[in-house]
């Protein structure tokens, strides 16, 4: 696991950057004020029928990510075509920018063993509570540790987690 490890926290950070240094990394969002969970989930599945699940080429050398705000301008404003680290890099951008009371707004990459099951989602604090962001789904959860468990559910894999919300402030994502 410590290869995955090095991978997700530092080399795919500066991968993802170099790979997509062009992009938008400012983003206004064109969507309403979200007001509430409900509000969320309603734009959640707005958006994922903008969304097209793509498998990474060989290109991405394993999973890089493009900005947030470059993912939710192409998920507001055309077609997103990327798996589900762009898709949720997007939810997070949004939260960020569209939910006043939102707290500890998270992307998370759970490293699975096998890697190959692997899973990025968002995380956040909302009104006393946490919630997690799984494609269309936005499930209450009561600690990180649920998210593993969730993934583990899913994907009957052996799941291990890491944040990435760091490359916002590291690497200037708005």
């Amino acid at each position: 696991m410590r290869i995955s490890k090095i991978w997700v926290v530092w080399l795919k950070p500066v991968w993802s950057n170099l790979r997509f240094r062009k992009s938008v990394k400012e983003y206004q969002s064109t969507s309403d004020e979200i007001a509430d969970i409900d509000d969320l989930r309603a734009k959640v599945k707005a958006l994922y029928k903008n969304f097209i699940y793509k498998y990474d080429d060989f290109s991405m050398l394993y999973d890089a990510i493009d900005t947030p705000p470059q993912c939710l301008c192409y998920l507001e404003n055309d077609v997103l075509e990327d798996d589900c680290d762009g898709f949720h890099a997007a939810i997070y951008h949004l939260i960020k920018q569209k939910m006043e009371n939102a707290s500890n707004n998270n992307l998370i990459t759970v490293v699975t063993r096998p890697v190959a099951k692997s899973h990025t989602m968002c995380v956040f604090d909302f009104d006393g509570k946490r919630y997690l962001v799984d494609y269309e789904e936005v499930i209450e959860i009561q600690a990180y540790s649920d998210v593993s468990e969730h993934v583990g559910q899913v994907f009957s894999c052996k799941p291990l987690y890491y944040h990435l919300n760091t490359w916002t402030e590291k690497r200037r994502w708005k």
